[in-house]
């Protein structure tokens, strides 16, 4: 739900991932739709790896500066959701500076969300952009901590 330019209701303490340990991309991508699966936000695991890697196979989704963004619109999916791991490990992930990732943020979206899914891809690319935040983010003790920094994302 988006209320006066905030994110309201897409980041949920349910699913944000600390001190996961990735052993490569593809496991690390199949965990996730796992875990978006396994939280009710998709209907099936198989179709919509598929569109996350169709979408990783047009271009990578690792915006550089240690994060990635994979993300898929999908008639699977039931809301607008977004899955965020942050990671024991830096990575390999084809960015697009070739720097490791330390931060994912899978972003699942109904077909028809094409506008909330712009804004929301943005939002959350613009606050990225400020060192400062991504530090947050990567420093954060517990998920209190990381979720209070989400929160203030604003698409």
């Amino acid at each position: 739900m988006l209320i006066e330019g905030y994110c309201m209701g897409i980041f949920s303490r349910d699913l944000i991932v600390q001190n996961y340990y990735a052993f490569d991309k593809k496991s690390c991508l199949e965990e996730m739709v796992e875990f978006l699966y396994k939280n009710d936000v998709i209907v099936s695991t198989n179709d919509f790896f598929r569109a996350i890697m169709e979408r990783e196979n047009l271009m990578t989704t690792g915006i550089g500066r240690k994060v990635a963004i994979p993300h898929a619109r999908s008639n699977l999916v039931k809301e607008l959701n977004i899955a965020v791991y942050v990671l024991d490990n830096e990575l390999p992930f084809n960015s697009v500076d070739d720097e490791d990732v330390k931060v994912i943020f899978m972003i699942a979206v109904p077909e028809n969300a094409k506008e909330e899914y712009m804004k929301v891809l943005s939002g959350i690319s613009n606050f990225l952009r400020v060192d400062e935040n991504r530090e947050l983010l990567f420093n954060a003790k517990t998920k209190d901590e990381l979720f209070a920094i989400l929160k203030e994302i604003e698409v």
